[in-house]
Order: structure tokens, then sequence, then C-alpha cells
């Protein structure tokens, strides 16, 4: 032991005035001692101040000083002794760190109310299922459609255009009749009717019976006053359409050569055709005539 480090070390002090004056007595500088201890110099430092705090775990400390006494020829040991003495050497760290000690969930009791709910609506779900792969679902029924309107046309087989033409002294073919306002589905929608073994009946005002009869397959579009559909269908060769509707009526009929058309039980002949046409396109008024 050199005799600065030997005669000034006191009981109760760190081992850092030690190790300095040691060091000078060598004649060497920190940046020497921190060059062959392979240390930084801000190390050297701490060990001469006693700021072991700055150099870690206490294992880490004894040793630089072991090393240090080593260079500047102070026991160890005596360095080691002043080192447990000294008031501020780092705690001893523990094995969890505080930060994640903290961030350690808080357990609590099992909400067992809550886990038997959620058992309990678990078994709930899968009986619902059970059952409806077993014996189906069953929706309600929703109501009836309603009856098909007034308008529709219906279709008769059967019967030729003779049927439609009146005989001498005979009356009116029977339409149905309208009594109680414009039938479903608006204003002035069409009324159909059907003219076979059906009774005699009146024409609504401002309404106009209709018999088509159909010896050839023709495309047939009739719509009524109000604009509403009364025939949008193809009439097939053998078959009839009878109907009553708002005046006045809009016609089309693709194949005009192969239909017979009766108004208000009157055989009425369709306008003439340009030559070389089959479409006929024209209108029926309130009192039967076309236009």
């Amino acid at each position: 032991m050199t005799e600065a480090g030997a005669g000034t070390m006191s009981q109760g002090d760190g081992p850092g005035p030690s190790l300095r004056r040691a060091r000078e007595a060598l004649g060497m500088t920190e940046q020497q001692a921190a060059e062959q201890l392979n240390l930084d110099t801000t190390l050297v430092r701490a060990l001469e101040n006693d700021d072991l705090a700055a150099l870690g775990a206490p294992v880490f400390a004894r040793g630089h000083l072991r090393r240090y006494g080593s260079l500047v020829g102070l026991p160890a040991e005596t360095l080691l002794t002043a080192y447990e003495h000294a008031a501020n050497q780092p705690a001893q760290p523990s094995l969890v760190p505080h930060s994640r000690q903290e961030m350690a969930p808080v357990r609590g009791r099992m909400r067992w109310p809550w886990a038997l709910g959620g058992m309990l609506l678990f078994l709930l779900a899968a009986g619902l299922v059970a059952y409806v792969s077993e014996y189906g679902l069953t929706l309600p029924q929703r109501d009836a459609p309603p009856a098909a309107p007034a308008s529709a046309a219906l279709e008769t087989t059967g019967e030729t255009a003779a049927d439609f033409a009146p005989s001498e002294g005979a009356a009116v073919p029977p339409v149905a009749a309208q009594t109680e306002g414009p039938a479903p589905g608006g204003p002035g929608a069409a009324a159909a009717v059907q003219m076979q073994d059906a009774p005699a009946a009146v024409v609504p005002p401002g309404h106009v019976s209709v018999g088509v009869s159909f010896a050839a397959d023709s495309w047939a579009e009739i719509y009524d006053g109000a604009g509403q559909t009364v025939l949008y269908d193809i009439g097939r060769s053998g078959t009839q359409r009878s109907f009553a509707a708002a005046a006045p009526l809009s016609v089309t009929l693709g194949n005009a050569p192969g239909v017979t058309l009766v108004v208000n039980g009157r055989a009425t002949p369709l306008p003439p055709l340009p030559a070389g046409q089959s479409v006929a396109r024209f209108t029926i008024a309130a009192d039967g005539s076309l236009r």
C-alpha cells in the first residue's frame, strides 16, 4: 500500500478519496487511469467521488474497485470494506423491476353471476338452433292476396266471333255493371268481365264494353282512359277476351286481320289497314265508335 493511501482512509469514508490520492501520488491523470482500466473517464471520476450509484449493481462496483486498487497499489479488502460502510452505495435490485410490479394486474374474485349468465345464454342459443334444425322454422302466414283487379282481362276458350254478334231483337251482350265507384287500382281503372254465360248488366256511364275474338294468334295492347292497362298479352287462336273499361280506350293489335271486335254489343269492323300492314292502332270512344 502507498503511504498516501494507507494513512488517510478512515472509518466511515468511502474508497473514492483513497483512490484519488493514490493515483495522484503516482503522477497519473484520470485519463491515463481510464485507459489502463479500459473504462470511461466518467467512471473513474465516479469511483473517486464515491458516486457508486452511477456504477450500476454492487457486483460491478466491487469489480471496478478491485481493478482500480490493483492499479494504484491499494489492497482490495480495504477498499471493499470502505465500500460496504459507505452511505451512498446503491440499493440491492429486486428480481422484478418496480415499474413491472406497478403494471401487474390486481387479481380479484371471479364474477360468478356473469359467468353463469353467459353459460345459460349459450345453452339457450344451442337449444334454439337444435329445435330449428329438427322441426324447421314456421313463419306467420301472410294475409291472402287481394282479388285480381277488375281491370284484368279474362280469357275464355271455345267461342267464335259469332258469339259476340247479337241476333235481331236480342238484348245487349252481358257486361259487368259497376255501381260502387271505380275498381281497385285507381280512378277510372278498367273492370274486366266475362261475356260467356253472364247475366245482362248495364255499362256504367263513360265506360264501354268490348269483346275481342282471336281467329289467329295476335298481340293485343289496350289501355283505358286513365292509362291503366286493360290487356297486354298475346291472344291465342280460338280464344276470346271481354271487359268493360273507362273510355276512351287506346288499342293496338299486332295481327289485326285475325281479330274480330264487338263494341257495346255490336260487331264493329276494324279501321282499314294500309296495304301490306297488319298492325292496327285506334281508339274506342264511349259511344262505341272507332277512331
